[in-house]
């Protein structure tokens, strides 16, 4: 229901509160060594759930706005073209993503761009997808907010928790038996656990694709439908692409990364292109998929009125970008040769 928390995430915060207060009570009710242990081991669960809202000064690699000039006079444009905040820093990575986060108690906005698709993207598609990152602000997505968002990284927290470690074999048949009494009880927590995440997923999953399609019709304000689509097409077309030139660096390690990807994916023929639109086309939705199919998404860009792009990105812009993350660009080559196992070679 908008306007109140899903039950689940009452769930989550009622059983954090409760962890403390059973900690109190067994401190002040039975104090006794065995009381106190457990009382002790409560605390130290209700601190690993704490809720975490990240920490915008512990962040590695983050571009500020004296660092990077021409990256915020792009993002700033992009943020007031649908009605955002600014953001407050910037992270380049190299995934084949972009992304966008409130962090600490401040709500600090931070966008994180991947090179490799940022790299791949024209510049109006460029404007597309940071348009589509910045909309989550302001989209209604509950899934990018502090109550929803905190409620699931908390459960994904105790679901890993709760996973049955490995244990020796005792000679002694009761230590045994008491240590298959133990995974027995993990395994049930866990799978209460499970339970109540799946279901707040469950709740969230109809909002959170609605929020996705209502980031791309604020996206096309700001870049045009056809751009918004175009980046949509070339997410999908890329992807196996990208994922090839990471597989192939190990066996090339002396070509630059970057080199690599551009040569790659203009090489990739039409006819490719399409096989890959067909094959993600046929693809099943599944039933906890937070994103709608390309497609699906695409059929609605086309039904807005075509309308120019407010916010460009000219060639110099491009270029005065490019300039400024050289760093990040330099970085992240490693840090993907790294991955690939480069070093090894």
């Amino acid at each position: 229901m908008p306007g109140s928390p899903p039950t689940p995430w009452r769930c989550a915060c009622t059983g954090h509160i409760a962890l403390i207060a059973l900690a109190i009570w067994l401190f002040v009710a039975v104090p006794n060594v065995v009381t106190i242990i457990l009382g002790l081991a409560a605390l130290f669960i209700a601190f690993e759930l704490r809720p975490r809202l990240g920490s915008f000064r512990r962040r590695r690699n983050v571009r500020r706005r004296a660092d990077a000039p021409h990256v915020f006079a792009l993002l700033d444009q992009v943020a007031a073209g649908v009605g955002a905040k600014p953001a407050d820093g910037v992270v380049a990575d190299g995934k084949w993503n972009a992304s966008y986060q409130a962090v600490g108690w401040r709500r600090r906005r931070v966008v994180t761009i991947g090179l490799p698709l940022w790299d791949a993207l024209p510049a109006d598609q460029k404007v597309a997808v940071l348009g589509h990152e910045f909309a989550h602000g302001v989209n209604g997505d509950a899934r990018h907010g502090t109550i929803v968002g905190t409620s699931m990284q908390t459960l994904y927290r105790l679901h890993d928790m709760l996973r049955p470690g490995l244990r020796g074999h005792a000679g002694n048949l009761i230590v045994m038996l008491a240590e298959s009494l133990a995974r027995a009880v993990e395994k049930l927590l866990r799978s209460m656990v499970a339970g109540v995440l799946m279901t707040q997923q469950l709740i969230s999953l109809r909002a959170g694709q609605r929020a996705e399609y209502l980031a791309d019709a604020l996206a096309a304000r700001v870049a045009s439908p056809a751009s918004m689509a175009g980046s949509l097409d070339t997410i999908t077309t890329g992807l196996g692409t990208y994922s090839w030139v990471l597989g192939r660096r190990r066996f090339t390690p002396k070509a630059v990364i970057w080199d690599q990807f551009r040569s790659a994916l203009s090489a990739v023929p039409d006819s490719e292109k399409e096989r890959r639109r067909r094959e993600r086309a046929r693809e099943r939705l599944s039933a906890t998929e937070t994103h709608p199919p390309a497609r699906l998404r695409v059929k609605m860009l086309a039904g807005l009125p075509a309308s120019e792009a407010p916010v460009s990105l000219s060639a110099a812009q491009e270029e005065a970008i490019k300039a400024e993350l050289a760093p990040d660009y330099a970085r992240v080559a490693r840090q993907l040769d790294d991955a690939a196992g480069v070093a090894l070679w």
